[in-house]
């Protein structure tokens, strides 16, 4: 992300001219003023000087957020090795993502040649600040603080990165007691208001300066100070060690890091006793030998709640946390660093990640909306359409009605915009004004912990009562903290529902989770047919290639390249053979071992296939409208036909019977029964091409659907259509009943795939496909795992949350 900065840093290639260089030849790094409005983007506040550079603190004029800007100064910035290092540790920064008690760093935008650093802007001053003004003297604050500090270090070392420069002034505080690292050694800490400068003054005789990036002395560890290169997170622990000796006793153990003396820890003056474990644990942390010390921060943290607990008789409120759900809002920021840089690739990558992780964060759906109306990649009024999906699966998401807005004004300038007449020049449409990309906030606040702890309880709640067999009330408990968090993917919560299904009776759709997208593997996903037993799924692409692919996304995509241009197929319901139709005719496969069974030739173009329930039989569809069926053992072949009804589109076999159903391209719905070679009902079910056919589990119903976007639903013993329905603006490519006989689903180009009561013929809910329309449907593993094809080739995999009774 940062290299193609660092390269034109090297290079001399900039977004603007660059300023004349002093005569000392050292890079000429621009100074901004208070008031002046950098980039169209920044407005800056106020300016800092310090040993390694400069800090703005700016208003980020599109995030409506202050940042704080670092600038390294020109000795930095010519020495090569210096310049390098920079770019290699932010972006391990950047890389590193957020955590609420750790400072983020946006990005690194390159200004007139020279790096500059975009890091959240923290308001409360920082430890050193604190320590002078004594607020850190009650115990209870001190421990709350340096347990915070071990989360940021647990998951800064996660990311496999040694800060080697903590000290007080790199460990910030908001003004709601929530702390933050910063300066992962690139520059001096951030400065805050009410901040002691003087350690930062290039001129500073202080040791506690920082030095080449690479450590302060009163505080780096022993082992870094005979070689800064070969230390590991021990180091940190150390300098850390010092960090809390200066909290808990007011002073340093050592006069000097690099001579071992022996140190008794004790209270500063007017401080509370020392519980054991507390002077053990100050006196371990600053241990000489990195062997004696904490080797992890989650030791330390454990050790330091155990202090909490013998002065205060309760864990710390800060003890436990659970923030793995940021790993989405990470991606999302990341996106919209990129965006800020114009890089619109990797920022769609990013929100993608983002939104598998978490289908429900709403700054990543709107900003994946907004970067696909950027770049024109759908109609104004599909995203419309989409976005309008979104905010009734999550109708908390109030940001999202802004973009809304935005989208349906763009509609209506489109509509109203009438063509030029003819010869006449057409008048250039109205430059669209497109809201801001959304970051979602840095936690600024110690609430973030308790939110963590609430949900941590109510895991730990509905697994207890799963346990002790309270079905009713798991449930019911499950269901509303679910929904609290609008039903993004929680493995808790969904193994615990996995096990409620077993128990419970199935009501309504409470709600559909996007579980995974499995990515495009070449061409449309059609004729998508899941194989049982085997977590594989076959389906036909556009390329006439029929692929097999694991639900494991890692897994490689399987071609069957010795059958080219395929054009249609279908899987026995014994799942021993696979039908499939190219031009030189129809091919019989083992899907066990994938060899050729048999082949069958026709002169006429085959449009359709079905397998008869006992899978002794295959029906195909001709061009010409007729139908012929061939004995599988015997080879024999009978004829059917009807009058006006065009090629066949879709077939669909009811029970053991030879009882079928054919829809045709005119529209046209047959009947056939007992093995009859005539149609023996018939009528023109739709307008337009009959594109699927799909029966009920219990056989009772089937539905068409069409191009004429209409879904119809029909009664299999005497052919009445019991209900009509316009679900789509698009061509309907799909239609499925689920499993429960109680519901069905649609799906079509419009890109939207849609849940349907059977009993009152409503929509219940709607989902988003994320691209340009979805082609197929199929059942999955389980009963309440459907998946969708997209015309993209990508796979979407969905979870159906019912509601659930139980005895």
């Amino acid at each position: 992300m940062l290299s193609q900065f660092f390269n034109k840093f090297k290079s001399g290639k900039g977004a603007a001219q660059p300023l004349a260089s002093p005569p000392s030849g050292l890079p000429y790094v621009k100074e901004w003023q208070p008031g002046e409005t950098v980039l169209d983007r920044y407005l800056i506040e106020q300016v800092f000087s310090g040993a390694m550079g400069k800090v703005y603190i700016a208003q980020h004029l599109g995030w409506k957020i202050p940042v704080a800007i670092k600038v390294p100064r020109p000795e930095v910035l010519a020495d090569k090795e210096g310049a390098k290092r920079i770019f290699t540790e932010a972006d391990s920064w950047i890389r590193m993502g957020m955590h609420p008690n750790v400072a983020t760093c946006f990005y690194v935008q390159s200004i007139e040649k020279i790096p500059h650093l975009f890091i959240e802007y923290v308001d409360g001053g920082d430890l050193s600040a604190w320590l002078k003004a004594g607020r850190c003297k009650d115990q209870r604050t001190a421990l709350s603080m340096a347990i915070q500090f071990c989360h940021g270090m647990e998951f800064t070392h996660a990311n496999g990165i040694i800060h080697r420069d903590i000290k007080p002034q790199n460990i910030l505080v908001t003004k709601n007691a929530l702390v933050k690292i910063t300066d992962f050694g690139i520059v001096q800490s951030m400065m805050c208001p009410g901040a002691d400068l003087s350690a930062f003054l290039p001129d500073s005789p202080d040791q506690d300066g920082t030095i080449g990036f690479r450590g302060t002395p009163g505080f780096a560890s022993p082992e870094q100070f005979r070689n800064t290169h070969s230390v590991d997170r021990r180091t940190d622990i150390f300098s850390f060690g010092i960090c809390l000796w200066l909290m808990f006793c007011g002073r340093k153990p050592f006069k000097n890091n690099q001579v071992p003396e022996a140190a008794e820890p004790t209270p500063m003056a007017g401080g509370a006793a020392f519980p054991e474990v507390l002077s053990n644990l100050l006196k371990k942390s600053v241990a000489y030998d990195p062997n004696d010390r904490y080797q992890d921060f989650k030791a330390l943290r454990l050790d330091l709640n155990q202090a909490h607990i013998d002065l205060y008789r309760v864990d710390c409120p800060f003890m436990e946390v659970d923030f793995t759900d940021l790993e989405a809002e990470n991606y999302n920021n990341r996106a919209v660093s990129f965006l800020e840089l114009g890089k619109s690739k990797e920022a769609g990558l990013c929100l993608s990640r983002s939104m598998e992780i978490n289908d429900s964060l709403p700054e990543a759906i709107y900003n994946d909306t907004l970067l696909r109306w950027h770049t024109d990649k759908l109609p104004v009024a599909a995203l419309y359409r989409q976005i309008e999906a979104v905010r009734k699966r999550l109708p908390k998401a109030k940001l999202l009605e802004p973009l809304a807005r935005a989208l349906k004004d763009d509609i209506l300038s489109l509509s109203r915009a009438r063509p030029a007449p003819s010869g006449d020049q057409a008048q250039p449409l109205p430059d669209k004004k497109h809201p801001e990309y959304l970051l979602c906030l840095p936690k600024n606040s110690a609430d973030v912990f308790r939110a963590s702890q609430l949900h941590l309880a109510s895991q730990r709640n509905v697994v207890d009562l799963l346990a002790k067999k309270q079905y009713q009330q798991c449930y019911e408990l499950l269901s509303r903290c679910w929904e609290n968090i609008g039903y993004r993917k929680d493995k808790v919560f969904q193994d615990a529902y996995e096990q409620l299904l077993l128990k419970g009776t199935k009501k309504a759709i409470r709600s559909i989770i996007r579980l995974t997208t499995l990515p495009a593997a070449g061409g449309t996903a059609a004729w998508l047919t899941l194989l049982p037993d085997t977590e594989k799924i076959l389906f036909l692409s556009t390329t006439g290639r029929v692929m097999i692919r694991h639900f494991d996304a890692k897994q490689k995509v399987r071609v069957l390249d010795a059958y080219h241009e395929v054009t249609t197929l279908a899987v026995s319901p014994s799942l021993q053979l696979l039908a499939l139709v190219n031009p030189g005719g129809i091919y019989l496969l083992s899907l066990k071992s994938g060899a050729l069974e048999k082949s069958i030739s026709s002169a006429d173009k085959v449009t359709s296939l079905a397998f008869s329930p006992d899978s002794l039989r295959l029906t195909y569809g001709l061009e010409t409208g007729r139908l012929l069926t061939v004995d599988l053992a015997s080879g024999k072949t009978a004829t059917a036909s009807a009058e006006k009804s065009g090629a066949v589109r879709s077939i669909t076999y009811f029970d053991k019977r030879e009882d079928f159903v054919s829809g045709h391209e005119d529209g046209t719905l047959c009947f056939w029964e007992q093995g009859a070679r005539e149609c023996n009902r018939q009528f023109e079910a739709h307008a337009m091409p009959l594109n699927m056919l799909a029966k009920a589990v219990n056989g009772a119903t089937f539905l068409t659907c069409s191009s004429d976007r209409v879904v119809k639903l029909w009664n299999r013993q005497s052919g009445q259509c019991l209900k009509s329905i316009k679900p789509h603006e698009d061509a309907i490519n799909a239609t499925m009943f689920l499993p429960d006989n109680a519901h069905f689903v649609s799906a079509s180009d419009d890109d939207l795939i849609k849940i349907w009561s059977l009993d009152t013929g409503l929509c219940l809910h709607t989902l988003d496909g994320r691209s340009d329309g979805i082609r197929s449907l199929a059942m999955g593993p389980q009963p309440h795992i459907f998946l969708a094809g997209r015309n993209d080739g990508a796979i979407i995999v969905m979870m159906v949350v019912y509601d659930l009774e139980f005895s």
